[in-house]
Parts: structure tokens; C-alpha cells; sequence
């Protein structure tokens, strides 16, 4: 049987890539394989994720993690669950292709997992519409997924340093057809796949 490893972030890139009309088949590929250099956003979102995975109850006015530097100027507390950094996996079997699914939370709190952005501005549109949520609340089978929404700029071009002028608190929720929903979006990728990155799908052993 073929198999398949691929991310929550895979299966969303390649939906936004189908969305967009004048999207460059080879710039997507080489993202796909790993090629693309990362932007100065997702560096410091690294960073950012990085800073609250270790930090502890109360306030904190200023986080730092790899040369980064964010100062907290919002009304809201962190709230942090203490289950961080969680990892697991959960197979499909799609059109003849046993495909491994890699999810990776922030933190986890009963049957709710969170997830932390960084972004420059704030859209609930744009994460509802997304698919990481669906995907992730499967492979865990939890019930909640939030996103703590930390809306913030650098200071100064090239600086390393963001001021946090805000945190938004949004959840999804499981609904009945949702695994079919995941499941049609993975055979999707598969089919791209078996075309357009047959690297990615390997043979099993008999």
C-alpha cells in the first residue's frame, strides 16, 4: 500500500493554493519539499511560541525566546494551560493510500486544545475558515479548538522586537460530518500528490 506523512499546514497551504488563481505551481512545490526559505513573520511566530512554552503563572510584562523580544500591552491574561507542546499522529486510509496525519498543539486543556498565532491583525474569518482546526480536534479527538490570537507589530523594521497590543480568544467546535470533511481534503492532497510530488508517497514492503 502507498503511504503518506503530511501536516494540518500541508493540507491548508494546498487549499489556499487551489483558492488562488495566479498561485505558481513551482514556488508551491518547492514549499511542499521544503525549499522555501522561512518569512520574517513565521520566524518570529517561532519565537513567540517558543517564549510562552516556558512560561509560568502570573504576569508577564515581556517575553524573549531566540533573539526575540515581545512586550505584553493588553488587558487580557495569558492563561496558559500547564499541558504543552503536545504531538500525535492519526492514519486515514484514502483512495489505496494509508496517509499519517502529524498534529502538534500548543496546549491542552480536557478536550480542549489550544493553539497560539502571532499576527499583525486580527480576522476570525480567516482561522474559522481554515482547516488545521478540523484536523487537529480529529487527531486528538477533542472537542474545542481556540486560538489565542496575539495581534501585534515590530516596533521597528528589522528590530526583533513586537509590542502585543492585544489578545483575541476564539473557538471551534466538532460537528457531526467533520470527519468526512477531513478525510475528503486529505484525498485531495493525495491525488496532488500521486501527480505532483511522487516523492512524498512511498511504497510499503509487501
Amino acid at each position: 500500500m502507498e503511504t503518506l506523512r503530511l501536516s494540518a499546514t500541508d493540507v491548508d497551504r494546498f487549499r489556499a493554493f487551489r483558492a488562488d488563481e495566479g498561485a505558481d505551481l513551482a514556488e508551491f512545490l518547492d514549499e511542499m519539499r521544503r525549499k522555501s526559505e522561512p518569512s520574517p513573520a513565521m520566524m518570529a511566530g517561532v519565537a513567540f511560541h517558543a517564549a510562552l512554552e516556558k512560561i509560568g503563572d502570573g504576569d508577564h510584562a515581556t517575553l524573549t525566546a531566540r533573539g526575540y523580544t515581545f512586550e505584553i500591552d493588553c488587558d487580557e491574561a495569558l492563561d496558559v494551560p500547564p499541558v504543552r507542546e503536545l504531538k500525535t499522529t492519526a492514519e486515514y486510509v484514502i483512495a489505496g493510500c494509508r496517509v499519517t496525519l502529524v498534529a502538534k498543539v500548543d496546549a491542552v486543556h480536557g478536550k480542549r486544545i489550544d493553539d497560539h498565532k502571532l499576527t499583525g491583525w486580527y480576522d476570525a474569518e480567516r482561522f474559522l475558515s481554515s482547516y488545521q482546526w478540523r484536523l487537529y480536534l480529529d487527531a486528538f479527538g477533542a472537542d474545542e479548538f481556540r486560538w489565542n490570537v496575539f495581534e501585534g507589530k515590530e516596533t521597528r523594521p528589522h528590530s526583533r522586537h513586537y509590542a502585543i497590543t492585544a489578545l483575541h480568544r476564539l473557538s471551534a467546535y466538532r460537528y457531526p460530518s467533520m470527519r468526512d470533511d477531513v478525510e475528503n481534503e486529505i484525498g485531495l492532497f493525495v491525488e496532488f500528490a500521486r501527480k505532483w510530488l511522487p516523492e512524498r508517497i512511498v511504497q510499503e514492503a509487501a
